[in-house]
């Protein structure tokens, strides 16, 4: 039975490969968008509210594990008054591409879908509990120094995606619940045309609003600005364009980034490295 950590936040991790933490949060609990290098799994055990990834709003509850790749901007906003409990695991998709078979993918239920789409699984009983019982496993091996920690502890992580991807495969997706129109909207055109020109007042005229009316909604329904939001994006596909070979200066281009040293210098921001190394790093 999965007996999670009594401090407000205890981190436990592997370097570079694994990295899984209990979390209890004091209400409300409202973060930004952002985006992590690694793949992420985040299981709800206890709170009430709404996690938004990419275009789509999810509400959550005991159970709720969603499921997120190294792509996927996403977000918490977890209201009312019960602690906003969690685990959440991260780890780098290529380490753990060497356990996956051509039979079994233990990534697909984080790269063969759409982004930001189906990313929420709700476990039954069964499974929850059988997560919980391998999560408290692979704690306890990341926690120990003894020898064979690092193999014991990848192979819970490994039984947990079997378990994660049998239920992706074997169930309907979730379906999300409506964004508020107007930021909804902004998004999508924002998804369509992020390569282009992308201006306040390009989205005002677009949707017949005020500049200003239209960034003070944007960021009251979103939980970020107008060019936060549309950086991150970019930022986001610039980082696959790497993965796939390109060089920093076509990454830069087909991204929507139209000036270098700018390019550079966000892209460090976001990613805590310059694109060059990133690429080098995370080419597949």
């Amino acid at each position: 039975m999965y007996r999670p950590q009594t401090d407000h936040y205890k981190q436990i991790h592997f370097p570079e490969t694994i990295r899984s933490h209990y979390m209890l949060s004091a209400q409300p609990f409202n973060s930004s968008y952002h985006m992590h290098d690694s793949y992420e799994l985040l299981l709800f055990l206890n709170g009430n509210g709404d996690y938004y990834i990419e275009h789509r709003r999810y509400h959550i509850n005991r159970g709720s594990l969603l499921v997120i790749n190294s792509n996927e901007i996403h977000r918490a906003d977890i209201t009312g008054e019960a602690p906003y409990e969690r685990v959440a695991t991260h780890f780098s998709p290529d380490w753990i591409r060497r356990f996956s078979t051509p039979y079994s993918d233990l990534l697909s239920c984080f790269e063969k879908r759409p982004a930001g789409e189906r990313n929420l699984l709700s476990l039954d009983h069964a499974a929850l509990e059988q997560y919980l019982a391998l999560a408290d496993r692979m704690h306890t091996a990341l926690a120990s120094d003894h020898f064979g920690h690092d193999v014991l502890a990848a192979s819970f992580l490994v039984q947990i995606l079997v378990l994660v991807n049998n239920f992706f495969h074997s169930h309907k997706e979730q379906p999300p619940v409506p964004l508020p129109p107007l930021s909804g909207q902004i998004m999508g055109y924002i998804n369509k045309h992020l390569l282009e020109s992308i201006t306040v007042r390009g989205l005002a005229d677009h949707v017949h609003l005020d500049p200003s009316y239209l960034s003070r909604k944007f960021k009251e329904q979103a939980g970020c600005s107008l060019r936060e939001y549309i950086i991150l994006k970019r930022v986001a596909f610039a980082k696959d364009l790497l993965r796939q070979g390109k060089s920093v200066t076509e990454a830069c281009q087909g991204s929507g980034f139209h000036d270098y040293a700018n390019f550079i210098r966000t892209f460090k921001k976001h990613t805590g490295i310059p694109p060059g190394q990133y690429g080098r790093r995370n080419q597949t």
